[in-house]
C-alpha cells in the first residue's frame, strides 16, 4: 500500500497528501495497538475481580501494563502476583525489565539476580544484568556480563555489539582496539556488509589515530557504494587532517569526478551542491598549504 502511495511522477501537492496519509495510517496503527492493550487490560481486570487470588492473572495484567509503558502499574501487579505465591523465574525477569525501564536500578538488580539464581546461563537475562550494571556505573561487572552475552548469543544484533563496545570503552576509554576487535568478530558472524558496524569501526579507527586502517576503511565504503562522491570527500577531509595533502588532493579530484558522472538530476540536488562547496573550500585550504 505504501509503495502505491509513493508512486513516481506525482505532483508536489499530491505527494504531500499521500505522505500525510501514510503518516496518518502509521499513527493510527500505533493508537490502535495501545487501544487494544487498554481493552485487554480492562478484560484482565474483570477476570481478576472474579478471581482476586489468582497470581497468574496479576502477572498477565502486569505484562500488559508493561507493554503499555505503565511501569508503576506493572510492578504493582508483579509484586501482587509474587505475594500470592508466583515464584516462576519469568516473573523475576519481567520485574527486572520493568524496574530497568522505570529507572529503579537497584531493585532491578535484585530482581535479575533472583532470576539468575535459577538460570545462571540465560543470555537475555545476562544482557539485562549487564545493562543494569552499566547504568549503575559498574563498568567492570557490566563488561564481564556482556562478554558472556557476546560469546553465547545466537541471534546477536548490531545494536548489541555497539552496546558492548560502549561498555568496553567505559572500562577503558582508550581501548579502541578491544572495541574494534569485537566489531570484527561480529562482522564475521553477521556478514561484512553490516554497515552500522562498519561505520562505528570507522569512528573508532579515526579516534585511535590509526591512519592506514582508517584509509582502508574509507576505501571499503567507496567500493561498496554506488554514490561515491561523499565518501571520496570524507576521505579527503581525513587525509587533510592527518597532513597527507597530496593524497587529499587526489581524493578531492575523485570526488569531483564522481559528481560529474552523476545524472544531471542528481547534480542539481541541494546536497550535491553543498558538497561541491565543501570540496571547493577544502581545495582552497590545500592550495594555501602549497603556497
Amino acid at each position: 500500500m505504501i509503495k502505491k502511495l509513493l508512486a513516481p511522477n506525482l505532483s508536489s501537492k499530491n505527494l504531500t497528501r499521500k505522505l500525510f496519509l501514510v503518516v496518518f495510517l502509521l499513527v493510527s496503527l500505533m493508537v490502535h495497538a495501545h487501544g487494544d492493550l487498554t481493552i485487554r487490560i480492562e478484560q484482565k481486570t474483570e477476570e481478576i475481580s472474579k478471581k482476586p487470588n489468582d497470581f497468574t492473572l496479576y502477572f498477565e495484567r502486569g505484562f500488559l501494563y508493561q507493554q503499555h509503558n505503565e511501569y508503576d502499574h506493572a510492578l504493582k501487579d508483579y509484586l501482587k502476583s509474587e505475594a500470592l505465591g508466583n515464584k516462576d523465574k519469568v516473573l523475576f525477569f519481567r520485574k527486572a525489565e520493568a524496574y530497568y525501564l522505570n529507572e529503579e536500578l537497584d531493585n532491578g538488580m535484585l530482581a535479575i539476580n533472583d532470576y539468575l539464581a535459577i538460570d545462571s546461563i540465560d543470555v537475555k537475562a545476562k544482557k539485562l544484568q549487564a545493562q543494569l550494571l552499566f547504568s549503575l556505573n559498574k563498568y567492570d561487572e557490566a563488561l564481564l556480563a556482556y562478554t558472556f552475552v557476546f560469546d553465547n548469543m545466537l541471534d546477536i544484533r548490531p545494536e548489541d555489539i555497539i552496546e558492548y563496545c560502549d561498555i568496553i570503552l567505559s572500562v577503558n576509554n582508550k581501548n579502541y582496539n578491544g572495541a574494534i576487535n569485537a566489531i570484527d568478530l561480529a562482522l564475521n558472524k553477521l556478514g561484512e556488509d553490516t554497515f552500522s558496524l562498519q561505520l562505528k569501526k570507522l569512528d573508532y579507527l579515526i579516534a585511535s589515530n590509526q591512519a592506514e586502517n582508517t584509509i582502508n576503511q574509507f576505501n571499503y565504503f567507496i567500493e561498496k557504494f554506488n554514490r561515491k562522491e561523499f565518501w571520496y570527500y570524507k576521505k579527503a577531509q581525513f587525509l587533510y587532517d592527518v597532513e597527507m595533502h597530496a593524497e587529499a588532493t587526489i581524493a578531492l579530484q575523485q570526488a569531483a569526478t564522481a559528481i560529474s558522472q552523476l545524472n544531471l538530476k542528481f547534480q542539481s540536488m541541494k546536497s550535491v551542491k553543498e558538497l561541491e562547496k565543501q570540496i571547493a573550500q577544502l581545495e582552497e585550504k590545500l592550495n594555501l598549504q602549497k603556497s
